[in-house]
């Protein structure tokens, strides 16, 4: 029988605040864009970066809903290294470019107090006891092999990416879809250092069922950078190599994850017994 460890009142509050937050700032990035120039946290340009922006935040109001309707703690336990991660990224772009934030507003108070409170609020209300931390479910089976691999892949090439973004965004510049500014880079980046995080843990999981939401949302984020190819196809330049680069990084590692997810979930030992990997 599956352990369950109770999800705490205040992390489910903590979950409704955050996804509040979240799908504002997606709207925001989406619909208003002279509005994100004139009165967000920053002047968030060109209008692509407001796109992945958007996009990022689509998925992390999906990220604090799991808070909100999950029942036991094992299955989104995932979530917590990586969304320190996210959080810890975004913290450090605001604190480096704190001279560019439009103190003006009231946003900018309100953005550096959300992050600074954000994961310190997760650390201090997720049980983080000993049978939290060691418990396990068994009703989803072992990750394949090849789900493994290409999650290491997922890794490596979000670390590197994301990496370069903090440390190097002016030689990134020129190998990236749209220009980009040294603010604007830090920020992306928390969005790909998070998920270098969130694939090591899943690669991890000693059972499917514990990073299955985290293989449904890593198909939404996906999913949502994808569509921006769509939607926004009249400023992105697919003459450029690097935005096919992009383009075909993004379908790849979208693809990959729902073919993955679809393996896992055929394998089930509800379906039939688990006989390893083929």
């Amino acid at each position: 029988m599956n352990p369950v460890i109770p999800i705490p009142r205040s992390l489910r509050l903590w979950g409704v605040v955050g996804a509040a937050v979240a799908a504002l700032f997606a709207v925001w990035m989406f619909f208003f864009p002279s509005l994100v120039s004139s009165h967000f946290a920053w002047v968030v340009e060109p209008r692509l970066a407001q796109a992945f922006i958007g996009a990022g935040y689509l998925f992390r109001t999906a990220f604090f809903l799991q808070f909100v309707f999950a029942r036991n703690w094992l299955h989104i336990r995932w979530t917590f290294w990586g969304n320190l991660a996210f959080t810890g990224t975004l913290l450090l772009a605001t604190l480096w470019h704190a001279d560019e934030m439009n103190w003006r507003f009231l946003v900018a108070h309100l953005w550096i107090l959300f992050y600074t409170f954000e994961p310190i609020t997760m650390i201090f209300s997720a049980p983080l006891d000993h049978e939290s931390r060691t418990a396990h479910l068994s009703s989803g089976g072992p990750l394949r092999p090849w789900f493994r691999r290409f999650l290491i892949l997922m890794v490596g090439v979000f670390f590197l990416f994301g990496a370069m973004l903090i440390i190097n965004p002016a030689w990134l510049d020129l190998r990236w879809p749209w220009d980009l500014n040294e603010f604007d880079a830090r920020i992306m980046a928390a969005w790909l250092l998070g998920w270098a995080v969130w694939a090591g843990t899943m690669a991890m999981a000693r059972d499917w069922d514990e990073v299955r939401l985290a293989g449904a949302l890593a198909i939404l984020f996906g999913v949502a950078v994808s569509a921006t190819l769509v939607a926004f196809r009249p400023e992105f330049d697919f003459a450029r190599s690097p935005t096919r680069t992009y383009a075909g990084l993004a379908l790849f590692f979208t693809l990959g994850m729902a073919f993955f997810t679809w393996r896992q979930e055929r394998q089930r030992p509800a379906r039939r017994s688990w006989r390893g990997p083929r």
